[in-house]
């Protein structure tokens, strides 16, 4: 009970300056939305894009099969007014509409105007969606035109046509394209002098832009809180707490528990907005709930410890936003990407926030590979183990003196 009334008590001492909690929700808010919407051209592993099927025929449902195979494409099959819908709020890049007499156009030799586009006048992938669209419907066509070639040579030598010729026609010609088709495009990118083939993956912006700025302004936030311990330590109420058997100890704990409780709070609030307003579900797998814990844990624990280090509030406050953000940049928390360099791996790894990050995109990216993150969960945890001890004991040597 006593370590629930010294959390209750704190949580309140802390939340008590509401401008300072309402700022730590908004401003990282304000910066999702910037930075989401500036970095939205950024290279995805996906480009989205709606389909309507108005022919509803089986050539038409072969051609969504082979685009539903191409890596690179999200499909969205639906109905005309939701596809227009989704493109207004910029959720596909482009509607494809198939329309009515697609199959018969084709088996005519007519590919003008069979298939309808619209597209989002800031889309820069569309072109490349448009040519793998064309590429499809101009396979379908070459495949029935092959067709009509063999049966028009066997009509002039006179051959009888069985009725499985037509079918082997199209089973060779479809070998000429699978597995493998027997021209291929390579994309490649040039660094310098070097070129590389294009094989990164990326998270979309407002999803890397939320959680790096997230884990940036909870450690901000962290740390700005936790300025009461030196206070204590100079009104001298950490050296009355030692003639209590125990009640140091319960007073760190509590510290403790009520910046764990604040920093839940936050994470809620601005993982809630962005659900609602822009559509990023962080929380997608059960381990990330696990790693921002021991992240929150973990930067608790390092609040704790420059709280215990340093002298006065003021050297807190001049120095909190500058750690925040420069291990927040150098963690990746305003650059956050899959795949950086090994020279940039080398310095996230140095921070916290590099670790979380790290953990989060492998989730994100491949939900089934879970060894990243426990590797993640496991340093943050170490940190922790670590720091706290340290600061409780350089906490009591002080006040012992």
């Amino acid at each position: 009970m006593k370590l629930l009334h010294i959390t209750y008590y704190k949580l309140k001492t802390m939340l008590a300056d509401k401008v300072f909690f309402a700022a730590m929700i908004i401003i990282p808010l304000f910066i999702t939305i910037a930075t989401g919407y500036a970095l939205r051209h950024e290279k995805l592993n996906v480009v989205p894009i709606a389909v309507v099927d108005e022919d509803k025929s089986s050539m038409s449902e072969t051609l969504l099969n082979r685009l539903h195979g191409k890596g690179g494409l999200q499909i969205k099959l639906t109905d005309s007014e939701k596809a227009y819908d989704m493109l207004d709020s910029q959720k596909v890049e482009a509607v494809f509409v198939i329309k009515q007499g697609f199959e018969s156009s084709v088996d005519e030799g007519s590919t003008e105007g069979i298939i309808d586009l619209e597209k989002s006048p800031s889309s820069f992938a569309t072109s490349y969606v448009q040519e793998l669209v064309a590429g499809e419907v101009m396979r379908l066509s070459a495949e029935e035109m092959a067709v009509d070639k063999v049966v028009q040579e066997y009509n002039k030598a006179g051959k009888k046509i069985e009725a499985g010729l037509e079918p082997s026609v199209r089973q060779y010609y479809d070998s000429q394209w699978e597995p493998k088709p027997i021209m291929t495009l390579d994309y490649r990118e040039i660094k310098g002098k070097v070129d590389t083939a294009v094989n990164r993956v990326s998270l979309p912006a407002s999803t890397a832009t939320s959680t790096g700025i997230l884990l940036v302004f909870i450690m901000f936030f962290i740390l700005f809180s936790s300025g009461w311990v030196i206070e204590e330590k100079i009104n001298g109420t950490l050296k009355r707490l030692v003639a209590g058997p125990g009640a140091l100890i319960y007073s760190f704990s509590g510290n403790i528990a009520a910046l764990m409780c604040a920093g839940i709070i936050q994470i809620a609030l601005i993982t809630l907005v962005n659900n609602l307003a822009f559509g990023v579900n962080l929380f997608s797998n059960p381990l990330i709930y696990v790693l921002f814990t021991v992240y929150l844990l973990s930067v608790i624990s390092i609040s704790m410890f420059m709280s215990s280090v340093l002298k006065t509030p003021a050297q807190l406050q001049a120095g909190a936003p500058v750690f925040a953000f420069l291990t927040g940049f150098a963690g990746g928390c305003f650059w956050n990407f899959v795949d950086p360099s090994k020279q940039i791996k080398q310095l996230a790894a140095a921070t916290p926030q590099g670790w979380t990050l790290k953990g989060i995109n492998s989730l994100l990216v491949n939900p089934g590979n879970t060894s990243t993150a426990l590797a993640a969960i496991l340093v943050l945890l170490a940190v922790s183990a670590v720091l706290l001890p340290v600061s409780y004991l350089l906490l009591k040597r002080q006040v012992a003196n």
